[in-house]
């Protein structure tokens, strides 16, 4: 988003009387279909239980109704029968039929029981139930309220009692009244939260909405900077898609080390919620999905599309208020080429969450890319106009990404059909190759000639290529390069003399980077075919047994681990990376050149890195081979077993670096640095 890009956001907050008629006959019809929950909760911190009493409006209007409850609670009805009928295949949730059913559809359910929690773990290590002296975590995963499968959209008032020193979170805003606080959710959602901890609150008013934040410890200084970042977010977003869509957002702190956004609020991990950055990264991601998301439903039966758009609105704005944007989708190509393609692809359409590597490129940076080649080809005023119509005629319901590059796409000169084919149906990804240029003069007149290829093994891509043309008078223009065909040739005729030409010089297309525009980084080894740790076998047991825990962490993350020591080591195949680890390790010696370069140089006690000279006895360090035309080689320097096991769980975090150094004891970071990018294979000189 450019500088006249963000001044037009502002511009906009008049929408067309068709967009406010389709949101309401939406939303009329969304609510003639939604159960309604009016809940009672008591709870018994001294015995982790809890007292529910529910009172469900049923809508439609059959006489019997199929509900599930966790089987640790014991129901009962005044005003219905009620009946258990089976259990859950896990044997966790009873399934009740409701009959015999009142008048007026509203069922009165009471049941208590004690929450004991599970032991597998729930989204992002959390567990699905949780309620000890320290915390209460449920949702909907653990069934502590009915779930009608028939009625996954529901509204809901909460009244819970407040444990002595606690503070209650659920979606909406919460109103206190002594010990007790309601929540008020008339918005449709299809989950119920009640989370609750010995927090120190803290709030703001925004208008008419809600700024909290709720820490473990008293700290106003933080929370004073969450509360005025969250309210310039909350304006920036409002005045950019549409008012936002709840009465508060809370940032709430959490022992799991989390950054995950429910509706109205996001809970951080302890560590997490103290980085510096995380105002500037994940509280705009968060607080961006309660438009995308939980203001717009995700339609996972052909794909999530929220983590893409959210990624492209949140983070790869901030990277264009920055003008780091062209870097941003860089890297969002590197990890597609590193992480997806080829051996772990899929089609963006069977992407629902993030659960590795993988699904992580395609499901972020593949799909923000599609946004990024949209807005692109539409321009800033038309994407932003498309984007607040989609979030009027969708908020509160559920949209499915055809849906969603229907509403952006149609009526522009793009083929929405052709667009979803190529993009969402489809696996992989063009691969580009700049074959010949020629520039001839011809009278007064330049002719320059252009080949591209498409390296790919399946079908030709329709793709719009830029092209940035440099002239000897040194100013430069623009062109788009309509590439249909596996192969194919463009002329352009210009009055001044071309000198270099660059294609795709932005990375402003979702494409396979060519290996020389990728640098050496521990990406591009973690994300290999194989992964071969060569450890040194003269170690000690303890050096040995942390390498071993090492290879283990990273082949439950990766699954492409191999461990082997340094006396057994092989020449492999070009697919297959290898890391030299430790100082002492048979294979460094012969390997050594790999790793020296103008700015890296190893000695026997020391490196140096540029002009700075770092002992081995004090600091642990990673370098990588800067030569991509080769199979990738990773040294990790350490011999201290508690180092390396902080640098077993820190590396994966370091994805984009090509050269790290540590402090050996404490394994602080003192040294992140990217390598440079070789020459291109896009960009000739002619």
């Amino acid at each position: 988003m450019t500088q006249s890009s963000f001044d037009m956001i502002n511009k906009h907050r008049l929408y067309s009387c068709f967009s406010g008629l389709l949101l309401l006959l939406v939303t009329s019809v969304l609510h003639a279909e939604v159960l309604h929950h009016e809940l009672s909760v008591q709870l018994y911190s001294e015995n982790s239980s809890i007292s529910v009493e529910d009172i469900i409006t049923l809508p439609g209007n059959t006489d019997q109704v199929i509900f599930s409850l966790n089987n640790a609670f014991e129901a009962s009805s005044q005003n219905a029968t009620l009946e258990i009928i089976s259990h859950s295949k896990n044997k966790r949730t009873n399934v009740y039929q409701l009959s015999r059913l009142p008048e007026d559809r509203k069922v009165h359910l009471k049941y208590r029981g004690k929450i004991i929690e599970n032991s597998r773990s729930g989204l992002f290590g959390m567990p699905e139930r949780l309620f000890d002296e320290k915390m209460l975590y449920l949702d909907g995963r653990s069934h502590w309220y009915p779930v009608f499968p028939a009625h996954p959209n529901l509204t809901f008032d909460l009244v819970s009692t407040l444990p002595e020193g606690w503070e209650i979170i659920s979606q909406g805003k919460g109103n206190r009244s002594g010990k007790r606080i309601k929540f008020h959710m008339p918005r449709a959602q299809d989950d119920i939260y009640l989370i609750g901890a010995p927090w120190k609150r803290y709030a703001k008013s925004s208008g008419d909405i809600e700024l909290e934040v709720f820490l473990l410890n008293e700290n106003p200084a933080l929370a004073k900077s969450y509360l005025d970042a969250t309210e310039k977010y909350i304006e920036l977003y409002s005045n950019w898609i549409g008012d936002y869509p709840y009465k508060k957002f809370a940032v709430v702190e959490n022992s799991w080390q989390t950054g995950y956004g429910m509706p109205s609020f996001t809970l951080l991990g302890s560590n997490v919620i103290r980085l510096p950055f995380i105002i500037y990264t994940s509280l705009p991601h968060e607080i961006l999905h309660n438009w995308w998301g939980n203001g717009v439903f995700i339609d996972f039966s052909k794909g999530n599309w929220s983590e893409g758009l959210t990624a492209y609105m949140a983070d790869h704005f901030s990277s264009e208020q920055r003008h780091q944007d062209s870097e941003y989708r860089r890297k969002a190509l590197e990890r597609y080429a590193n992480f997806a393609a080829r051996q772990n692809d899929f089609a963006l359409k069977n992407f629902t969450s993030r659960h590795n590597e993988a699904s992580q490129a395609i499901g972020y940076s593949k799909s923000l890319m599609l946004f990024h080649m949209i807005r692109s080809r539409l321009g800033d005023e038309i994407f932003n106009t498309k984007i607040r119509a989609f979030w009027e005629a969708y908020q509160f319901s559920s949209a499915s990404f055809p849906e969603l590059l229907a509403a952006l796409l149609d009526g522009t000169e793009l083929d929405t059909n052709s667009f979803i084919t190529q993009w969402l149906n489809r696996k992989g990804a063009p691969e580009i190759m700049l074959t010949e240029t020629s520039v001839k003069k011809i009278d007064d007149t330049f002719t320059l000639s252009v080949h591209l290829k498409q390296l790919q093994n399946d079908d030709s891509y329709q793709l719009p290529v830029p092209m940035k043309v440099v002239f000897n008078n040194g100013k430069t223009i623009a062109e788009q390069l309509k590439l249909t065909d596996k192969s194919q040739q463009f002329n352009f005729r210009y009055k001044h003399q071309p000198v270099e030409i660059q294609i795709d010089p932005d990375y402003d297309i979702f494409r396979l980077l060519s290996p020389q525009e990728k640098p050496a980084s521990l990406g591009r080894l973690f994300g290999a075919k194989t992964q071969l740790l060569v450890y040194p076998e003269a170690s000690s047991k303890e050096v040995i047994n942390a390498w071993f825990k090492l290879a283990a962490l990273w082949n439950k993350k990766y699954n492409n681990i191999r461990l082997v020591p340094d006396s057994e080591f092989k020449l492999l195949s070009p697919d297959t990376a290898v890391w030299i680890l430790g100082w002492n390790n048979k294979l460094l010696q012969n390997h050594r050149q790999r790793l020296n370069s103008d700015s890296q140089e190893m000695h026997s006690q020391s490196v140096r890195i540029n002009k700075e000279t770092f002992q081995t006895t004090d600091h642990a360090l990673v370098l990588l081979d800067n030569d991509t035309g080769r199979s990738p080689l990773g040294f990790i320097g350490a011999n201290n077993p508690s180092t390396i096991n902080r640098l077993a769980r820190k590396l994966p975090h370091y994805n984009s670096y090509g050269r790290l150094v540590f402090e050996n004891r404490s394994a602080s970071n003192i040294v992140k640095q990217h390598l440079k990018v070789s020459n291109s294979p896009l960009k000739s000189s002619l």
